[in-house]
């Protein structure tokens, strides 16, 4: 999974939000078992989408990348959620709805 939005379109919950529509529809609708996101671990707005649409850390890395960027020397984020991960994660909402 991944997005790019522009500046102004930051803090609105648009990730969050588009986010979580695409892993419901993939683990409805097309058979999906595993989602999974990677983000520089200096990208803490995004952490935060992956965190709220109930994904999980799985690891913390350093990849070794082509063109290097500024905060990669921090390492990456990969998280993830699985079909039943989330199964369980939306029968705890509705049992508190």
């Amino acid at each position: 999974m991944g997005y790019r939005l522009h500046r102004a379109s930051w803090g609105k919950g648009l990730a969050t939000e588009a986010s979580q529509a695409l892993i419901d529809r993939g683990f409805e609708r097309f058979g999906v078992e595993r989602v999974q996101a990677e983000t520089m671990v200096v990208h803490a707005a995004s952490l935060g989408v992956m965190e709220k649409v109930g994904m999980r850390l799985v690891r913390t890395f350093v990849a070794d990348w082509p063109v290097r960027i500024e905060g990669d020397e921090h390492g990456d984020v990969e998280y993830a959620i699985t079909r039943d991960e989330w199964v369980a994660d939306h029968h705890k909402a509705a049992s508190r709805s």
